[in-house]
């Protein structure tokens, strides 16, 4: 029994690195997805017409990228496309965003989410076709509200 203590230490100490790296800023790349802060992102704000027609494709094409096993959608929340474009002409169109989208949905009878990670481009029709199940890497950008499998969802469902 006495093992045990030195490697539950180990575990923790070694957990306790990994989150600080979580909150490193990203460094290099695109400067268009917003690093972690201690306020969210504001989500499915129009800053300009394009956002609108993105958001009503987000709301249809983000819960169909999620593994959501069986359950129901109840809405999606995303950031705004127009403040989140690639601002780096060598890997994107000028019209190109990238933003993530929660979906909250109902899963035997509790509220549950998860996030996607959806890259569009306001030039093309449509502006994007499939999203991608987000996932946690260092300096990732990220919702502030840590898991995205949370149960219960936040309260109250947007």
């Amino acid at each position: 029994m006495t093992r045990v203590a030195p490697l539950v230490a180990t575990c923790l100490a070694a957990m306790i690195v990994l989150a600080g790296c979580s909150a490193v800023p990203m460094t290099g790349g695109s400067t268009a997805i917003p690093t972690p802060t201690s306020s969210p992102a504001p989500t499915n704000v129009v800053a300009v017409p394009q956002d609108a027609a993105a958001f009503t494709q987000l709301a249809g094409v983000a819960p169909l990228s999620l593994k959501l096993e069986g359950g129901v959608v109840s809405s999606t929340v995303c950031w705004t496309p127009s403040q989140h474009l690639f601002n780096d002409l060598s890997v994107a169109t000028a019209g190109t965003w990238k933003v993530l989208c929660r979906v909250f949905y109902d899963l035997k009878g509790k509220p549950r989410y998860q996030d996607a990670t959806c890259i569009g481009d306001f030039d093309k029709t449509p502006m994007l076709d499939h999203c991608y199940v987000w996932e946690l890497y260092s300096g990732e950008a990220h919702f502030e509200d840590g898991d995205r499998l949370a149960t219960p969802a936040p309260t109250p469902l947007p």
